[in-house]
């Protein structure tokens, strides 16, 4: 065997070691975070707030619902309501509880919001998992306690 090739041979292989073993721990990083599970936000406790519901058209009929931010609720990210009955609410965190991405509105009325980061699905009714993620395991969306005056079509939101 030719001794050039040999030498060649060996640092091709030492180099490629010396790649992989510098890289580990970064893809083990990358690996660990895609299976984080359960990162549920923690909304301030004690706050109230109130919403005209006649300013979200999609909460006219019972089934609808609108993603929206409402100061002082969920840590800045928006909150999901939904009419599920005449006079009653739900209002849960749009931010997924197994990676902390934000979740969608349902493309039609009556499906699910999913989680575009691993696909976790969850009920526009009330937050609740429908289908766990791809990886890993997610928990139903964080609620905030609502009650709803039909006189005056406010929502009072508690955190």
């Amino acid at each position: 065997m030719d001794p050039k090739a040999s030498r060649r041979f060996f640092l091709h292989k030492a180099a490629a070691s010396i790649g992989l073993a510098i890289s580990a721990p970064a893809i083990a990083m990358l690996v660990s975070a895609c299976e984080r599970d359960e990162v549920t936000p923690k909304p301030p406790t004690g706050t109230t707030v109130t919403f005209d519901v006649t300013t979200a058209p999609e909460l006219a009929i019972v089934g609808g619902i609108t993603l929206t931010f409402v100061e002082g609720l969920n840590g800045g990210s928006p909150v999901f309501i939904s009419r599920i009955a005449l006079n009653t609410f739900a209002v849960f965190s749009s931010v997924c509880t197994h990676a902390a991405c934000e979740v969608s509105l349902p493309s039609a009325p009556g499906e699910n919001c999913i989680c575009g980061c691993h696909r976790s699905m969850f009920s526009s009714k009330d937050g609740s998992v429908v289908q766990q993620p791809i990886t890993g395991r997610a928990t139903d969306l964080p609620r905030f306690a609502s009650t709803f005056n039909s006189t005056t079509n406010i929502l009072t939101i508690t955190a």
